[in-house]
């Protein structure tokens, strides 16, 4: 039964269909929640003072919470994109027992991320569109789509 659906966003036009479509997979469950997720890409420093750091030494450094970095402006529209996202699925919605709620998270992998998210939260099923923002978008986002296909261990929907 579907329960916790995660949708990863952009902004992109595709990407807000399948905003659109997550509420409809939700609106039709008993107590679904959905959470709109954004991942901010950094890549974390290979080195810290001249010492080289694992992997999850690096992971630890790139993945931070927005309020973290309040006057990072890339991190803001990352906000205002999730707010955004959020306020559609919220007015879609009619049933009282969904709840929807957004986050932002750092990653150096946008797939890594949407995978940790999707772990966190134990969701059901994943709603995502097939491409991102502009041409080097799009070929990454395509590419992670073709990931979480490859890597979630729930559903994947993906929304053309």
């Amino acid at each position: 039964m579907i329960h916790q659906v995660l949708v990863p966003t952009d902004g992109s036009e595709n990407a807000e269909r399948a905003v659109r479509f997550s509420a409809q997979v939700a609106d039709r469950r008993q107590q679904a929640e959905v959470t709109v997720v954004y991942v901010h890409l950094q890549v974390p420093p290979a080195t810290h003072q001249g010492v080289s750091l694992t992997e999850s030494e690096q992971r630890a450094q790139a993945v931070q919470p927005l309020n973290e970095e309040p006057d990072n402006e890339e991190l803001v529209h990352a906000r205002e994109i999730v707010d955004r996202a959020v306020a559609e699925i919220k007015s879609l919605v009619t049933s009282p027992d969904v709840s929807v709620a957004g986050r932002v998270v750092v990653d150096d992998r946008v797939e890594n991320g949407i995978l940790r998210v999707a772990d966190e939260m134990d969701a059901d099923i994943i709603v995502m569109g097939t491409r991102g923002l502009s041409t080097l978008r799009g070929a990454i986002m395509g590419s992670v789509s073709h990931a979480m296909i490859e890597k979630a261990t729930c559903p994947v929907l993906i929304v053309k």
